[in-house]
């Protein structure tokens, strides 16, 4: 009579126990590559604290600059010139909220530009009339220090920028043929916002 073998009895053993050896590693591996997951989430949510999302930061889309001179507000103020030293055009949109007219003064601290505001308005500062600064102290892609105001609000230093009469600034090419006035009289304020100091004088 032939003796069983204990062949086929071992190599099952050793069948299961590869099997539970290899269910093992994938389970390390699985827990691995969740903890490397967790720590990628969480250094990108760090990297948001500190880098906010560019949209939520403030900026403005146009070219020019705004302006807020109390009922009198001034959007997308920009200089259309050819050169430096040559005349500029005033560009922007006027704005006003007033029941009443207001004058807009703009000054270089050599000469003087104004701007009439209607009532309940909102117009281009220059369309078929120019608004023009008669001599710009930086070329295009500079930008040069008015002080803009009205006699209610007082007047505010900003720094507007200078682009070329290209595109859709083709139309405001300003004419060299304008003329400088003697520059305003205006109190710089603190804000746009407040009226500017009055001093009077005893005889």
């Amino acid at each position: 009579m032939t003796p069983r073998t204990a062949a086929p009895a071992a190599s099952a053993k050793v069948f299961r126990a590869s099997a539970v050896l290899g269910a093992s590693r994938r389970t390390r591996a699985t827990r691995a590559a969740a903890a490397v997951a967790i720590a990628a989430a969480a250094l990108l949510s760090g990297c948001q604290l500190a880098s906010p999302i560019q949209t939520n930061q403030p900026y403005n889309p146009a070219d020019g600059v705004p302006v807020d001179l109390g009922d009198v507000q001034i959007r997308d103020l920009v200089i259309v010139a050819d050169a430096k030293g040559g005349p500029g055009t005033l560009s922007g949109s006027l704005i006003n909220t007033a029941a009443t007219a207001q004058t807009v003064t703009f000054a270089d601290g050599q000469s003087q530009a104004t701007a009439q505001a209607k009532p309940y308005s909102q117009e281009p500062l220059s369309n078929a009339t120019q608004v023009v600064i008669p001599q710009v102290s930086a070329p295009p892609g500079g930008v040069v220090q008015l002080m803009v105001g009205t006699q209610a609000s007082g007047a505010s230093v900003v720094a507007v920028p200078v682009v070329l009469p290209d595109l859709y600034y083709k139309t405001l090419a300003p004419s060299a043929t304008t003329t400088a006035t003697q520059a305003p009289s205006l109190t710089q304020s603190p804000s746009a916002t407040e009226s500017p100091s009055t001093t009077t004088s005893s005889s």
